[in-house]
């Protein structure tokens, strides 16, 4: 096996074109829907509100306090970072479970 394994990537569209072709909604129905799920999505966590999707994961907004004193890795500068919000995901249990075979299968200790 080798060291890199290829990434395939899933964009936006490549899911609403795999919804397309599994129902019977036009395309431009899908495509609203899900801008508007995104948007919602968006909007909920400038709120700092938690989304919650049971089985896939939950979405929310924790605070990181600034830091003094570091240093920039290609100038060696020091900088200074302020304090800031991040958005962090957290796989469901559903969906942990689900990855598991795969991570398990290409770790190099399966080879053995």
């Amino acid at each position: 096996m080798s060291k890199h394994k290829q990434i395939i990537k899933q964009t936006k569209t490549s899911i609403v074109d795999a919804i397309y072709k599994k129902t019977d909604h036009m395309l431009k129905d899908i495509h609203s829907v899900s801008d508007l799920f995104f948007s919602e999505m968006f909007q909920a966590l400038r709120r700092g509100e938690t989304i919650e999707i049971r089985g896939f994961g939950t979405f929310s907004v924790q605070f990181r306090k600034g830091r003094k004193g570091m240093r920039n890795p290609k100038t060696g500068e020091l900088v200074n970072t302020e304090d800031h919000s991040v958005v962090v995901f957290r796989p469901g249990k559903i969906l942990s479970a689900a990855v598991r075979p795969i991570v398990e299968k290409d770790s190099p200790d399966a080879e053995k």
